[in-house]
């Protein structure tokens, strides 16, 4: 997960910074999203394999506004899980190379864009995790 998120950062910078239709905040956080999907389309194919007991597809990855939502299908139930689980599990797919990184976290604090984890689960009920790139980086 950390080596496509890399390759997505990279991509994504390069374009993002070259073009100006980008430049608001929406067209910022769609293009992030539109371009993790397909990055992460080439390497795996239409499923996205990850192996913490959910199921999560490509669909599963939009922008609403100045908000990237990654929605999460578990197949497990909710009492086994808090909001500070989930936190700490949004913030290990961070590691400090993404950081340090100048660009990627000036453009998410210029643009003031937030990410959203959205947990579904088995027993229907939602858990969410949002942070701003501040937070998880500090």
């Amino acid at each position: 997960m950390k080596k496509v998120f890399r390759i997505v950062l990279s991509l994504a910078i390069c374009l993002l910074f070259s073009s100006m239709s980008y430049a608001s905040p929406n067209g910022v956080a769609r293009e992030l999203a539109r371009l993790t999907k397909q990055q992460i389309q080439k390497q795996y194919g239409q499923q996205f394999p990850i192996k913490m007991n959910d199921k999560t597809s490509l669909a599963n990855i939009t922008a609403d506004g100045q908000y990237i939502i990654y929605d999460y299908l578990y197949d497990d139930n909710s009492k086994k899980y808090t909001p500070e689980i989930l936190a700490l599990y949004v913030q290990m797919t961070f590691d400090q190379r993404s950081c340090k990184n100048h660009d990627f976290v000036s453009l998410f604090q210029d643009n003031d864009l937030q990410f959203v984890y959205r947990y579904t689960f088995n027993d229907k009920k939602n858990m969410f995790v949002s942070f701003r790139i501040d937070e998880v980086c500090n």
